[in-house]
């Protein structure tokens, strides 16, 4: 049995997360969108794709360049939006990066959606510069000839898909200006094996119906000499279901991350039985209700930095009309304990809906001014609606989710 929990090293020095928990326990910011705001488009499916599989089917990701800036929203085949700012992009269709494919589920080199991005320190003079990027895996048996020998649920309701479904969180990298992003080998005795970040320590299960590991990974926190994510996990027995947090020293990124197990963090699991004793800590269990949160922002003000991250919430199919649902929002002073969510903005996100209309997926929040190389941080006392949510916005004309999405935005006010 290989154990896949988390590749990272053994516990670091003094945490940056340790020591904000410590921060004075201030009034945090209100975000709010304007009444009556309209969604701006960014990317345009119908008229600017490079192909049908062109299409944002993760929540947005910028990264300042030399020449400007690259979004990233990914799908299976990652294609980067560049531009010398937020409002001139267009896709580079020569930078598109995919996976292998592959059969093999020990291999973790299927289908790839890259959901984070981490500059890295050059790898010696006259290297090339390159960015991490934490990537969402997925396998998917029924996919493979002979890999999925498991059958609907008794009413035959579960779709294909969660059939032999196994995800974990793998490491790509690509060069600053190629941008075509390639797994990690995982060592240089295993060159076909990606480098997994989070991944569940049971091996793939074939029998399985329920879909199974780690699937999302939110934008990354630089904070000091440390780099932070969420990163959600289900389907993992002794593990329970909700958002982790993920660390690593930026200098060492590619060697691994570590997970906040038992309040500390933990170092790297090296077999099974280790693994399972250290699940990893549920942080904001019971506010974000069940659902992977899909990007952090940190604020910096005069009472100390918080941060926020969003997500979006459903109302249940026998809810009452009138059950708020959207992309709700949440608090936290130190990363691990989060407030009471709030909605930002009322929508109707997709959740196998019963008729055609327009959906909304996948929030992410951008300052465009921001000081940061990927734009995780914003200042509350600006007393200007310079954050922007970024949505994926789903056109469906039939009960099918269908291919044609767009990338959209919307002004978002902090209150100082």
């Amino acid at each position: 049995m290989r154990a896949t929990v988390l590749a990272g090293l053994a516990a670091l020095a003094c945490s940056a997360a340790n020591a904000l928990a410590n921060s004075a326990p201030a009034p945090a910011p209100d975000l709010s969108v304007a009444a009556g705001a309209q969604p701006e488009t960014v990317f345009q499916w119908s008229v600017q794709r490079c192909g049908d599989m062109n299409l944002p089917d993760s929540p947005a990701r910028a990264l300042r360049t030399e020449g400007g800036v690259l979004l990233l929203a990914a799908h299976f085949i990652n294609i980067p939006l560049l531009g010398t700012d937020f409002n001139h992009l267009a896709p580079s269709c020569s930078a598109a990066s995919r996976g292998m494919e592959a059969a093999d589920p020990a291999s973790f080199q299927d289908k790839f959606w890259v959901q984070a991005l981490l500059p890295l320190p050059p790898a010696g003079p006259g290297r090339p510069r390159r960015v991490l990027g934490l990537a969402s895996h997925e396998y998917m048996g029924w996919r493979h000839p002979e890999r999925c020998a498991a059958p609907f649920d008794g009413a035959g309701r579960r779709p294909a898909a969660f059939r032999c479904w196994y995800s974990a969180i793998t490491a790509v990298v690509a060069e600053v200006g190629d941008w075509r992003f390639q797994p990690v080998p995982s060592s240089s005795r295993s060159p076909n094996q990606a480098s997994v970040v989070a991944a569940s320590p049971y091996p793939y299960d074939p029998t399985v119906t329920a879909r199974t590991g780690f699937f999302s990974v939110s934008n990354v926190l630089i904070e000091g000499e440390h780099a932070f994510a969420l990163v959600y996990t289900e389907g993992i027995a002794g593990q329970p279901r909700g958002n982790c947090l993920l660390r690593t020293r930026i200098t060492e990124a590619l060697a691994g991350w570590q997970l906040l197990s038992r309040g500390e963090y933990a170092p790297r699991a090296e077999n099974n039985a280790a693994s399972l004793d250290r699940p990893c800590d549920v942080v904001g269990n019971g506010v974000f209700g069940g659902a992977p949160v899909r990007s952090v922002l940190r604020i910096e003000g005069s009472s100390g930095p918080s941060w926020v991250a969003v997500f979006t919430r459903a109302a249940p199919r026998d809810a009452p009309a009138s059950t708020p649902e959207g992309v709700f929002y949440s608090r936290s002073r130190d990363l691990r304990n989060w407030e009471p969510a709030k909605q930002l903005w009322a929508m109707r996100p997709f959740r196998s809906q019963p008729e055609a209309g327009v959906y909304y997926e996948y929030p992410s929040l951008l300052d465009h001014a921001s000081p940061s190389a990927v734009f995780d941080r914003t200042a509350d006392d600006q007393g200007k609606a310079e954050v922007h949510l970024y949505l994926t916005r789903l056109n469906l004309t039939d009960r099918k989710r269908g291919l044609d999405r767009d990338l959209v935005r919307i002004p978002v006010h902090i209150a100082p």
